[in-house]
This record gives C-alpha cells, structure tokens and sequence, in this order.
C-alpha cells in the first residue's frame, strides 16, 4: 500500500491517493481505479480492516469503522 496527501499539492486528508498492490491470494480485485467521493465516502480504516483480513488477521471493526471495505473484494 502506497499513498500521498501532500498538503501543497493537490492532495489532502480529503482527496487521498491510494495504490494497493498484492497476489491473488488477497482476495481483491486487480487493475481497477475506484473513487470513494459523495455517497460513495467511505473511512479509511475500512481499507486498513480489508488488508488485515486478507492476510489472514480476522478483524470486524477498528475505532470507528462499520466493518471492511468491500467494494474491493473479487
């Protein structure tokens, strides 16, 4: 996982570019652009939950999450 929020740049703890690189065997889906803006919003720590449980670190809720970000999932 990779990202940036440069806070000259255009970047910023609202418009945060993430790269999630991995094998098939995480369980998400490759070669997608996803935008998470308007309805779409979700916690960032959505993210951190989905990468714990692929691999293999069971965990349902961290702080505030409501739970994985599944919009990734294959």
């Amino acid at each position: 996982m990779a990202g940036s929020a440069h806070p000259h740049a255009s970047h910023s703890n609202e418009n945060y570019p993430i790269q999630l690189a991995g094998g098939n065997k995480l369980g998400f889906k490759h070669g997608n652009l996803h935008e998470f803006i308007g309805d779409k919003k979700v916690l960032l720590i959505n993210l951190f939950i989905f990468i714990l449980n692929g691999v293999d670190v069971p965990v349902e809720k961290l702080a505030d999450s409501p739970g994985p970000l599944t919009e990734l999932l294959v």
